[in-house]
């Protein structure tokens, strides 16, 4: 068993951790995910769909938000039109057949952390199409092609990227439902 002192800690160090990562509650955060709900808010309105992607490890984070979209994270709402897109391992063709249903208007989020080539390949397809992209990327950053608004955390420590990514989509979440639903939670 672990000594009391060791967990206090331990909890505070991993406090003091998240605290070095001031991205997201920062005014600059704070206000990059207000942008990003005012877009999504617009796309549902308009009567688009709004597609969700994670890559890799972090699918489960993209899972978790298209679920709290369609049936609420604080409050039950109707579903809203969000589809959770899963990638298989195939390269380019995996790639374009993710886009059958993307029609132009549409949004896509994709949850990418690292930058890798598919990130920019399925940017560079959402662009073609003509869809509004949002992307959460970690380090290091991309390069080629670029989000429609980006969420970026220069950091490589994946366990915290994904808290962070969490806590933003959840954040994003929670706007959107005040907007589209009013405030009563």
């Amino acid at each position: 068993m672990l000594r009391h002192n060791f967990n206090r800690e331990f909890i505070l160090s991993q406090l003091l951790d998240q605290a070095e990562l001031p991205v997201l509650l920062s005014t600059e955060g704070l206000e990059l995910a207000q942008e990003i709900a005012n877009k999504m808010v617009d796309i549902f309105q308009a009567q688009r769909r709004l597609y969700i992607l994670g890559l890799e490890s972090y699918r489960n984070i993209a899972r978790d938000l298209a679920d709290n979209f369609n049936h609420g994270l604080n409050m039950k709402h109707p579903p809203l039109p969000v589809t959770l897109l899963e990638l298989d391992v195939g390269g380019e063709a995996a790639i374009s057949g993710l886009f059958r249903e993307i029609e132009e208007g549409d949004g896509l989020l994709i949850i990418a952390g690292e930058n890798s080539q598919a990130v920019e390949s399925i940017i560079k397809a959402s662009k073609e199409k003509a869809a509004f992209t949002f992307a959460f990327c970690s380090y290091p950053p991309l390069k080629t092609y670029r989000p429609d608004l980006l969420f970026y955390v220069p950091v490589v420590n994946r366990p915290r990227v994904k808290e962070l990514f969490l806590m933003l989509g959840h954040i994003i979440c929670t706007l959107v439902e005040a907007t589209l639903f009013g405030n009563s939670f």
